[in-house]
């Protein structure tokens, strides 16, 4: 124990930062936010052994254990939709089907049975008519929701 507070009374300020840049590294890692607040109190506390804590040890665990606390429960309101503003840009990101919903596309093969072929891009879609119209070839038609390999189109209005 007589080890540990002698480190601790002797520990320069670039441990702080040292174990700051330990828990970055561990939110590069995971994403979570989580290890961000401790990074930053870290960071603080090394700022204070810098000046006017040096050698308070005790001091120096206390400022690192009330800014991460008050961090953890301040910050993440503000910081988290921050952070993921760009995922709301982008929701079909991971999702092809939904992606293309609204895309127009020419019919490939007459429908018939409200059903056909439509094409998109450089490929052929196995097509179904929303409400079971038939499409000759060369329509213009509208996609309203893809499931599977299967698009789902309406006439262009």
């Amino acid at each position: 124990m007589q080890g540990l507070i002698e480190f601790l009374s002797t520990m320069p300020f670039w441990y702080w930062w040292a174990l700051a840049l330990v828990f970055l590294v561990i939110e590069l890692m995971t994403g979570s936010t989580y290890f961000l607040w401790p990074a930053a109190a870290a960071l603080v506390s090394g700022f204070f052994d810098l000046g006017p804590l040096d050698g308070a040890w005790q001091l120096q665990l206390i400022v690192f254990a009330v800014v991460t606390i008050a961090l953890s429960i301040i910050a993440p309101p503000y910081v988290k939709p921050w952070l993921h503003k760009s995922q709301a840009d982008h929701l079909t990101l991971n999702e092809r089907g939904a992606q293309k919903v609204g895309r127009r596309v020419t019919v490939d093969a007459g429908f018939s049975n409200g059903a056909g072929k439509v094409r998109l891009g450089d490929t052929l879609w196995l097509a179904e008519s929303e409400n079971g119209e038939n499409f000759a070839d060369g329509a213009v038609v509208e996609i309203t929701r893809a499931e599977g390999v299967k698009l789902y189109v309406k006439a262009v209005a």
